[in-house]
């Protein structure tokens, strides 16, 4: 792959190794070096890349050589003195310079190209960033399967606890065979559900693999032991974000080069209308045939001007459709000004809504932990029973669970608020892994 235009070349190289576990930022890096969709838009932009210079070529001088020979067979009744053997050839070589002087249509088509090369670099750019949010997205879906498994995990272990419990009641006339049932029944369910989260961690994994192009076997988890201070966005206004996607966002900036495409494109149509010049020049040696071979050289400058006449009404019709194309241009970049616009105020909402999101969990965590206490103790003296702490068990084992998946979104949606305004870069990935291992605070 090409220089990455962007920043998002990592400084050095980070080798795999599938027995450590890698964090945010070495999984980035080899998504920076195998990402398949990363390529495929880099490829785009070297090709669309050619459009200015080939355009730039209709418009320099061409120039161009020429030598052809003729054999010649003569008669009998031509002097031998005059044909060797005979026959003789004639020659002629020459040298053509063309240069165009006035086409409009070579104008058109190199603004044309100017906004074709500027919409493939910010269709990169935003390939880009995308690739920055994917990378994310699936790390922190792999650690949210990891918290899925250790949840039902812990409720295997606790129904496996319940159903050891109530064999021995019922060994001892306590209770009855169907509570035993019963008891088997959630097990078993808590089983199933524990193998069907493993074969979604093994899934989530082979998801990041198809970014990555390696097998990744473990990645660095983001305990909620840590802590992680929430930051509202800065600056913690709106309208100043949609502001500033309205500049910046990739996909804004790819539609208005397009926009601006289809608009050149009408200048060249319209050319159509309009004579153009052309200045040759030409020098030509002629070597004639016996007896005289004499080098004849020829020098020629020509002014060719070709003035269109009728064309049958295609110039019309191609500027019309041209000018449809423009409108249709137009309209694409209204819709993606308006998709950019409630992307980026779903985005600010979502940071704003992660951070009451991970307070209200962060206290269910609390609230949960507290009442399993006094429930173990309600079940000591006998006032509860070994289900009910079954349940505050599980109570909190899935409040631990969605509060980790809420700091997870967090993070997330900061890095796609940013991806909205348009002003994501890879510094950010390389913060939010610095957060996971608690160096720097969170901040959009």
């Amino acid at each position: 792959m090409g220089p990455f235009r962007f920043g998002l070349f990592l400084t050095g190289v980070i080798w795999f190794n599938a027995l450590q576990a890698e964090n945010l930022t070495q999984v980035y890096t080899l998504a920076v070096q195998n990402d398949p969709t990363l390529q495929q838009a880099y490829a785009v932009l070297q090709a669309n890349r050619q459009q200015l210079p080939l355009a730039i070529a209709q418009m320099v001088p061409n120039l161009s050589a020429n030598y052809s020979t003729t054999a010649n067979r003569t008669s009998q009744d031509v002097p031998s003195i005059l044909v060797a053997n005979g026959g003789y050839n004639t020659q002629n070589y020459g040298i053509t310079l063309n240069q165009p002087i006035y086409h409009p249509e070579h104008w058109a088509q190199l603004e044309q190209s100017r906004h074709v090369v500027k919409a493939a670099e910010a269709s990169y750019l935003s390939a880009a960033q995308n690739l920055i949010v994917r990378v994310t997205d699936q790390y922190f879906k792999i650690l949210g399967s990891i918290d899925d498994l250790d949840f039902a995990r812990g409720q295997t272990k606790a129904f496996s606890r319940e159903y050891e419990q109530a064999k021995q009641r019922f060994d001892v006339g306590l209770i009855a065979i169907t509570d035993v049932e019963s008891a088997k029944a959630q097990f078993d369910n808590a089983r199933a559900t524990e193998i069907s989260a493993e074969n979604t961690v093994a899934d989530q994994y082979e998801e990041l693999r198809k970014i990555v192009g390696q097998p990744i076997k473990q990645i660095e988890l983001f305990p909620v032991s840590k802590p992680l201070e929430l930051l509202p966005p800065s600056p913690n206004q709106q309208e100043v974000w949609v502001d500033t996607a309205h500049q910046y966002n990739l996909d804004v900036i790819t539609a208005k080069e397009n926009a601006g495409q289809f608009k050149a494109a009408i200048g060249t149509q319209v050319s159509g209308h309009f004579p153009k010049f052309d200045l040759q020049a030409n020098v030509q040696r002629v070597k004639s045939a016996p007896p005289f071979e004499d080098l004849v050289l020829n020098r020629s400058v020509t002014l060719n001007v070709t003035v269109p006449l009728f064309a049958g009404g295609s110039t019309i019709f191609s500027t019309r459709q041209a000018s449809a194309r423009y409108d249709e241009a137009m309209e694409k970049l209204e819709a993606q000004q308006r998709l950019t616009d409630a992307n980026t105020r779903e985005s600010f909402r979502g940071v704003l809504t992660a951070i009451s999101r991970v307070d209200a969990l962060a206290q269910a965590v609390i609230s949960n932990e507290s009442s399993l206490k006094s429930t173990k103790a309600a079940y000591e003296v006998g006032t509860r029973t070994i289900v009910d702490v079954l349940n505050s068990e599980s109570s909190l084992l899935g409040a631990k669970r969605d509060h980790a998946k809420s700091r997870y979104d967090y993070l997330l949606q900061g890095l796609k608020l940013k991806q909205a305004a348009g002003t994501l870069a890879s510094e950010d990935l390389y913060c939010v892994t610095d957060i996971m291992a608690g160096k720097v605070k969170a901040s959009s």
